[in-house]
């Protein structure tokens, strides 16, 4: 019974770890001629960050802060049923969101500022979900990094589970 119990276990950690992997699949890697990249996406709707929205706040090697517009795109739930994903369905922009970033290159962490204004550390070793969190932070913020300076934040870095904090996907369309 506990081998059961710690497989179901584990399935479901893979599941929700790996939600931009698999949303990557269902979804077009990049929208508006590669401007919009997709960071996150579940139930038709695919959360793209905007290349273009990049605003630097603070350049002061190790610490950065990097402002970048996430963007909402709605796809069609009857181009879903016949294709089984939303890569080449028709969409529609939703709304859009600044999300504000502050990165330590020496400990590799980020913090993200929340609604009311406070800066929370967003941990690498934890496996966000949806249910748990935001797991867009990590693809997002390797975007905006990247698109300010040319260069990974994160690379090549595993979570404590062994997971990669950015997808490979991010990078493709990178």
């Amino acid at each position: 019974m506990k081998t059961i119990l710690k497989f179901l276990t584990a399935v479901i950690v893979f599941v929700f770890s790996s939600s931009a992997a698999f949303a990557a699949d269902m979804y077009p890697e990049t929208l508006d001629d590669g401007n919009l990249i997709l960071v996150d996406g579940g139930m038709g709707v695919g959360r793209y960050a905007d290349k273009k929205s990049v605003a630097v706040r603070v350049y002061r090697p190790p610490f950065y802060q990097i402002d970048i517009d996430i963007v909402s795109v709605i796809f069609s739930n009857d181009y879903f049923r016949d294709n089984g994903n939303y890569i080449g369905s028709p969409y529609n922009y939703s709304d859009s969101y600044a999300l504000h970033l502050k990165y330590n290159w020496d400990t590799k962490t980020i913090f993200t500022k929340n609604e009311k204004g406070i800066w929370k550390n967003w941990d690498i070793n934890h496996s966000y979900s949806h249910a748990e969190g935001n797991p867009l932070v990590p693809n997002a913020a390797e975007v905006a990094f990247f698109a300010a300076y040319g260069m990974k934040f994160f690379g090549n870095m595993r979570n404590a589970d062994g997971y990669s904090v950015v997808s490979d996907n991010v990078y493709n369309a990178l």
